[in-house]
């Protein structure tokens, strides 16, 4: 018995081959998901050192310039 599909013998195993290939280059394994995660880290903490040095900046600045105002026309 063969399985034809689309005019050629054993197309339908051939698709459930591709589809099953697929399916398992798609699974996302727990060394993927690690190293994901990291990479979240990473960012997450960039951006915080990054709110830390402009935290810091604004600390630093003379407390006697008053903020610069628009001109009343």
């Amino acid at each position: 018995m063969t399985t034809e599909v689309g005019g050629r013998p054993g197309a339908f195993r051939r698709l459930m081959s591709k589809l099953a290939r697929w399916s398992e280059a798609m699974d996302y394994s727990g060394f993927d998901y690690a190293v994901d995660r990291i990479a979240f880290i990473e960012r997450e903490l960039a951006a915080l050192k990054d709110r830390m040095g402009q935290f810091e900046a604004s600390a630093h600045e003379p407390a006697d310039v008053a903020p610069m105002s628009r001109p009343v026309e």
